[in-house]
């Protein structure tokens, strides 16, 4: 973060160039483009969102398990054991398989 405050004072404020400002600060010159380019760390941001086709069809269960539990205090709030364990018989199949080789 101070890096990222340092960089973007020496090349916007102070008139460094980027090429001097990544051979100062030891730096990739595509690295203090990013910094220049954002105030903040962009941080990691996914292209699309997981691909999940076994989770997706529960989805929907789950977050209303979880709505209904806000209301509840802690203690009797649903752990993550139990929603998957409630899926399997809410579903009629087994919540875990068992594969063989």
């Amino acid at each position: 973060m101070d890096i990222y405050r340092r960089v973007r004072r020496a090349c916007l404020k102070d008139g460094m160039s980027a090429r001097e400002a990544a051979r100062y600060f030891n730096k990739d010159r595509k690295t203090i483009a990013k910094m220049l380019r954002h105030g903040l760390p962009p941080g990691y941001r996914r292209s699309e969102p997981p691909h999940r086709p076994t989770l997706d069809a529960y989805v929907g269960v789950i977050d209303e398990l979880l709505r209904a539990d806000k209301a509840l205090i802690k203690k009797q709030r649903h752990t993550s054991k139990r929603i998957f364990d409630g899926l399997g018989r809410a579903d009629g199949t087994t919540s875990c398989r068992v594969w063989s080789l």
